[in-house]
């Protein structure tokens, strides 16, 4: 089975989330004329990111009127999407750094809420507690959220819990370019999953955002970097691939669970 995927590297308006959705229309209406199925966008890609506060006054429910504006353009160019934002909880009033997922019908199917929140964001985001895997009719979907990428158990998880491409938008930011390069292809071959980073460019404040939007393979290969500022990578990847991968190298089946207790136990310093 193929599938193509583009990973989208966008500026933002600080805190104007309809101008962000038009940007966002626009990007699209340039990817669709390449036929893909799935468009991943950046972390918080319709509020920007350096919000502070604002995070809280422009968080809205899932689904809610972005997400219903953001249905109309999966609808109108015809593939699935991801796409960053802040979303409140409608039961607990809880605001969560989340990536919502949307079929090509327009109708929420998935989100993720962010597991690893960083810095500035633990003061207004509650961390999601848990990673999971959607079912499309393009594969099997798992999704972190930027610093989640850092944390080799989150995609671990989703591998294991039958991920083929895990998807992270993301607002990183420099000096951690190599950071980035280096864990996308990390989690990509040691899960035999296919990696699709989707990173901000632009600089917010104190903030620069440095793209290099990629996809990698499960053999370690970077099929596709966006090469511009505001642009898209785009690959078509063969989801039969990964069990030829992992024939290949096993690493998930010469796993040594028993030599691995020592995850559950506490940190034995200060963090």
């Amino acid at each position: 089975m193929n599938t193509t995927v583009a990973v989208a590297q966008m500026n933002c308006k600080l805190g104007d989330v309809q101008t962000n959705v038009r940007r966002i229309r626009d990007l699209a209406r340039k990817i669709q004329r390449k036929e893909a199925h799935i468009l991943c966008l950046p972390e918080l890609v319709t509020t920007g990111y350096s919000l502070g506060q604002k995070w809280v006054d422009l968080a809205e429910p899932v689904p809610g009127p972005t997400t219903e504006r953001l249905g109309k353009i999966a609808t109108e160019f015809g593939f699935y999407l991801i796409a960053g934002m802040s979303e409140r909880d409608l039961e607990s009033n809880r605001i969560f750094n989340s990536a919502v997922l949307i079929e090509p019908e327009g109708q929420v199917i998935g989100v993720h809420r962010k597991v690893h929140l960083w810095d500035e964001e633990r003061r207004y985001f509650t961390a999601g507690k848990e990673f999971r895997v959607f079912k499309s009719k393009v594969g099997t979907i798992g999704i972190g959220i930027c610093y989640d990428l850092d944390f080799p158990e989150s995609a671990r998880i989703l591998a294991l819990s039958g991920a083929e491409i895990i998807f992270f938008p993301s607002a990183y930011m420099r000096p951690f370019e190599n950071y980035a390069d280096t864990y996308a292809r990390s989690r990509a071959t040691e899960n035999g999953v296919f990696v699709c980073f989707s990173n901000r460019i632009g600089r917010e404040s104190r903030l620069v955002f440095f793209g290099r939007s990629q996809i990698v393979s499960p053999g370690c290969r970077i099929l596709a970097r966006a090469q511009s500022l505001e642009s898209f990578a785009m690959a078509r990847l063969d989801l039969d691939s990964i069990q030829k991968q992992r024939e290949k190298i096993p690493y998930l089946r010469h796993r040594v669970h028993a030599a691995y207790g020592a995850l559950q136990l506490p940190l034995s310093y200060a963090s």
